[in-house]
């Protein structure tokens, strides 16, 4: 409890990122990944082989754009490092963990920023949804783009926040929470270049005995094509969430998103 306190008083973080959550929902995060740094071992690995795949055969390795970054635990930052030119780490919020990593790096650099576009709306300041990412679109050394197992967790946020106060975004945008996915996928899309994406699409909560106890969807209804690699996460061991069950997600990695996605939509006519 001390530690989680300590980063949320020290953390450098935006007035916006403490004013709508997410600089605890970063500390809680933080807290859960040291207690289970077991449980989420073969899930980092595994995240790990896919980025490999996504760099392999890259024409060329100018700069990495990381969204959701998060701590890096599941994308090797020295390794991206060694790799590319520049590695810009994009989230709206850097605990000092990853600042202290980063500064390791000369060619690493931080972005503080909302890759949802709704906190100028969650705190009255638009009226509609924003496009943060337009400005890495238009630089053309972007050679890779890696969505970080933070899709699902993109909706989590603004939806409770809107939610608990009401306000023109909770009235316009009733669906706020698949705009959101659906708003970060078109997104990556719109880049011309590679895109991994790494994401987490279900819950299960599973008993003492393996029983399914429930499942639940948590991309707000939105489907992801079929991925190069599937499996299972155990987010929380029986005992971190919940006395009776664990919480396990179901996890994909996609080398190569554009490619993936245009088999699974495919041009119309």
């Amino acid at each position: 409890m001390l530690a989680e306190v300590l980063a949320w008083l020290l953390t450098p973080a935006t007035l916006d990122a403490r004013r709508t959550g997410h600089l605890a929902a970063a500390v809680s995060l933080w807290s859960r990944a040291r207690r289970c740094r077991a449980d989420w071992s073969q899930h980092e690995a595994r995240c790990g082989a896919v980025v490999e795949r996504a760099i392999a055969g890259l024409p060329a390795r100018r700069t990495c754009l990381v969204l959701g970054s998060g701590l890096m635990r599941d994308v090797s930052l020295p390794r991206l490092a060694a790799t590319f030119e520049k590695v810009i780490l994009v989230d709206i919020v850097h605990l000092w963990p990853i600042r202290l990593a980063a500064r390791r790096f000369p060619n690493v650099r931080l972005v503080d920023l909302d890759v949802t576009g709704t906190a100028d709306l969650l705190l009255g300041r638009a009226t509609g949804i924003a496009d943060p990412l337009a400005r890495f679109r238009a630089d053309p050394t972007i050679d890779l783009v890696i969505s970080a197992n933070c899709l699902s967790q993109l909706a989590l946020t603004p939806v409770a926040l809107a939610r608990r106060h009401g306000g023109l975004a909770h009235i316009r945008f009733p669906d706020l929470g698949r705009r959101i996915v659906e708003g970060h996928l078109e997104a990556l899309r719109r880049f011309s270049a590679r895109v991994c994406l790494l994401s987490d699409d279900e819950g299960l909560d599973v008993g003492r005995n393996g029983e399914i106890l429930d499942r639940y969807d948590l991309l707000e209804g939105v489907r992801l094509p079929p991925a190069d690699d599937d499996w299972d996460w155990t987010l929380a061991p029986l005992g971190e969430a919940a006395a009776d069950h664990a919480v396990v997600h179901r996890a994909h990695g996609f080398a190569d998103f554009h490619a993936a996605d245009a088999r699974f939509r495919p041009p119309s006519g």
